[in-house]
């Protein structure tokens, strides 16, 4: 469970009871669930790093439904693969940020791509919609097997893209094959993708990739998405 894409699902309460939907693509695989609790603090409290906190989140246990522990309760599968791997119709809610603040060093990551409803297929290409300010090189990096060594070691596969200066969409459309090592390694295939991260740079073995100078805003995402 540490290695996998946690979904969210919005609890509505039904009388002393919280409940919330769990759509599944398959009852052959284990049902992993736990809950966090959100309560707004009177007041700002100190963090051991970054601003004062006006919340305290509380996650309950881990809670663990087996395949026939679903079946025996007519779980059924209801949910659908989608090329739609992101809209950001709740901002970075699948993601997690690294100096989301640093106008020069920020980072955006998601383990999105490892669930199978979003997972890629042989042939398809990865699309992302982006709007930049101004030109910059946009670094995206797929992570294999992040933290998943039983399948084999984790590599990072690399593509750098130019965006244009302006304000519409630019839709950057990448195969698998442009998505190399720092040795030039090219990536396979999407099967063992586990992490998908957007960056100003990368620097890795001496070798800098994209820019410690990101030129304007940082970029504004629109969707990605895949396609035949």
């Amino acid at each position: 469970p540490q290695a996998r894409f946690w979904r969210t699902a919005p609890a509505k309460q039904t009388g002393n009871v919280w409940e919330a939907e769990l759509p599944l693509l398959s009852t052959d695989s284990p049902l992993f669930a736990y809950a966090n609790v959100v309560y707004q603090l009177p007041q700002p409290e100190a963090v051991f790093v970054g601003p004062p906190t006006e919340r305290l989140a509380l996650s309950s246990e881990l809670h663990t439904a087996t395949p026939d522990q679903l079946k025996s309760a007519g779980v059924r599968e209801t949910d659908q693969q989608s090329n739609l791997v992101e809209d950001f119709a709740n901002g970075w809610q699948d993601w997690y940020a690294l100096n989301a603040t640093n106008p020069h060093h920020w980072e955006y990551s998601t383990r999105k791509l490892s669930d199978a409803r979003w997972k890629g297929s042989d042939g398809q290409k990865l699309i992302l919609e982006v709007t930049a300010k101004e030109p910059n090189e946009l670094v995206i990096i797929l992570t294999n097997n992040f933290f998943r060594s039983y399948r084999g070691p984790s590599r990072e596969y690399v593509a750098v893209v130019q965006l244009k200066a302006g304000d519409k969409r630019e839709a950057v459309q990448l195969r698998c094959d442009q998505f190399q090592t720092i040795s030039g390694e090219k990536l396979e295939n999407w099967d063992q993708v586990d992490l998908l991260s957007l960056r100003a740079y990368i620097e890795q073995d001496g070798k800098l990739l994209g820019s410690k100078g990101w030129q304007g805003p940082q970029p504004l995402f629109h969707q990605i998405r895949w396609t035949d």
